[in-house]
């Protein structure tokens, strides 16, 4: 019943996600915004478990940091994010309860951060030129390497105990994800129209970092006690266990995209 369920929920959101990046714009910002807003709640709801109290003040302001992020000049991004650091801090200046202010926030800050500013890197992604070929040869590669990292761990996978936040990841899935990303350059180059360094670019970023940030995400899960983010989504846990590993593979390729232009 789970693999059904994966399956069906695979079946609609894999043809929309390529839809959504494919025509950009006002649809793919619309987009981010709302998984935005939904992994910022879930992240919340994860320093809920620890006892961490998050004001809901934070994912409104973090949506104000994301739009400033991808629409506005830099001086309005650091504005956002002084405008939330005040809000944080006149929080904790008018409470009562003193006691874990500096986690509080902190905990505000990295949610902010963690999510609104990562995202908002996907936007400026598909603006680049050629920029609707580069953020799908991405998510290929992400995905080829979230598939055979998962296949060739399942299969010949013995070294489990290098990844303590992960322990059903082994070294050997962890590094066929990485040569199935780099064999992945070939069908980018090919078939999505992009140079040897955008599909290496990608590569690194899909099958190094984007495993990254998923074994990230496992650590704060582990931390949090908690198997998913969520059940928004049935036999898929929540929207940050699907875009975890695009957390951290995005800027990264928006930043060696920038560095070889």
């Amino acid at each position: 019943m789970v693999l059904l369920k994966r399956v069906l929920v695979a079946v609609f959101f894999i043809p929309l996600l390529i839809y959504i990046f494919h025509v950009g714009d006002i649809i793919l910002a619309s987009f981010l915004g709302l998984i935005a807003f939904q992994m910022m709640f879930e992240l919340r709801e994860m320093f809920f478990n620890k006892g961490i109290i998050v004001p809901s003040v934070i994912i409104i302001l973090g949506l104000i940091v994301f739009i400033a992020s991808i629409y506005l000049g830099m001086a309005m991004i650091f504005a956002s994010l002084l405008l939330a650091f005040i809000v944080i801090i006149g929080i904790d200046l008018f409470s009562n309860n003193l006691e874990g202010a500096m986690i509080r926030g902190s905990a505000g800050i990295f949610i902010i951060v963690y999510i609104a500013i990562l995202l908002s890197s996907v936007y400026h992604i598909r603006l680049l030129d050629n920029g609707r070929n580069l953020i799908l040869s991405l998510l290929f590669m992400i995905w080829i390497t979230d598939t055979m990292a998962y296949t060739a761990g399942r299969t010949i996978g013995k070294h489990r105990e290098i990844f303590k936040a992960s322990p059903n990841k082994s070294l050997e899935g962890f590094l066929a994800g990485i040569i199935f990303s780099f064999a992945g350059t070939l069908v980018l180059i090919n078939f999505f129209g992009v140079t040897l360094s955008q599909a290496i670019a990608a590569a690194v970023s899909g099958g190094v970092f984007g495993q990254m940030g998923d074994l990230f995400e496992s650590i704060l899960k582990r931390d949090a006690g908690v198997k998913d983010s969520s059940n928004v989504l049935p036999g898929h846990g929540g929207i940050l266990d699907r875009f975890d590993s695009l957390l951290l593979a995005a800027p990264v390729f928006y930043v060696i995209l920038y560095l070889i232009k």
